[in-house]
């Protein structure tokens, strides 16, 4: 599929502020399952300095750097991608990958901080062990009750700022935002030896919607498949519905902008705007 998607978001400040170095991410990730045609930046104000560079997980970071006073920061991206797999099922997994806890001797170092859980809750670890048992432990079978169960049994919200909640806390409620669902898909693999990561972009979904917003959802890692996407917010397997631009182990490791300002007293206020466009030819 090719994605026309062109991404607004715009910061108004009470009074003028000094921006302190920002770094973004509006770059879409190249790992064989996508590709980038076209991509345009403009910013507002203009940045004194500009620096390009990969981050640790490979995700693409502009950061800018100004100087003098502003009452806004402004940001526009127009970009075009060609989103490559059609068969989200495309793979054999290696042996050690179809039984769980998946076996990560070979590749321990790497695979360390997407199985870390340093807040782990007895309540998530259960949810997970119950759904493993289950399906006897198939890797496949298991990430496929979990992305079906958060999809059918969770009430999706929709919240347009902060952090995502615990996943305790979205276990409990049974309710969350597209974020919230994702680290809790993330918390659940970890408990059963998957590594597994927080991925932010966007998704075809509804192209007639009057408002359109960044999506979230979970990846995890399969020995002789790699990196591969799950959406509990539509329970399904990610393939070329998804446009993925940054992945984490860490969801605040993939926000779109990250920064501070500084002003007296000074309040912000932020606005955005996300259009797309889908084809397939």
């Amino acid at each position: 599929m090719i994605f026309n998607i062109r991404h607004r978001t715009r910061y108004n400040y009470s009074q003028p502020v000094r921006l302190s170095p920002q770094q973004l991410r509006f770059y879409p990730r190249s790992d064989g399952s996508q590709r980038v045609v076209a991509h345009r930046l403009n910013i507002s104000p203009a940045p004194q300095g500009q620096n390009e560079h990969l981050d640790l997980e490979g995700n693409r970071v502009t950061q800018v750097w100004f100087e003098g006073e502003s009452q806004h920061f402004e940001i526009e991206v127009d970009m075009q991608v060609e989103t490559l797999r059609k068969n989200a099922f495309d793979f054999m997994l290696a042996p050690e990958a179809m039984l769980l806890p998946i076996d990560h001797d070979q590749d321990a170092i790497c695979a360390r901080a997407y199985l870390d859980r340093s807040r782990a809750d007895d309540a998530v670890t259960a949810f997970a062990a119950e759904l493993s048992l289950g399906v006897n432990r198939d890797t496949l079978r298991f990430l496929d009750r979990l992305n079906r169960q958060l999809y059918n049994e969770f009430t999706q919200i929709h919240r347009h700022s902060g952090a995502p909640q615990a996943p305790a806390f979205t276990l409990q409620s049974r309710r969350g935002a597209c974020r919230d669902l994702a680290v809790l898909f993330v918390d659940c693999c970890r408990a059963e030896g998957i590594a597994a990561r927080f991925a932010s972009g966007y998704q075809k979904g509804n192209l007639q919607s009057d408002r359109r917003d960044l999506h979230a959802w979970p990846e995890v890692y399969l020995p002789g498949a790699g990196w591969r996407g799950f959406d509990p917010t539509h329970g399904c397997m990610v393939a070329d519905t998804h446009v993925t631009i940054a992945a984490a182990a860490h969801a605040r490791d993939t926000l779109p902008v990250s920064g501070v300002f500084v002003g007296g007293g000074a309040r912000s206020a932020l606005d955005f705007a996300v259009q797309i466009q889908v084809s397939d030819p």
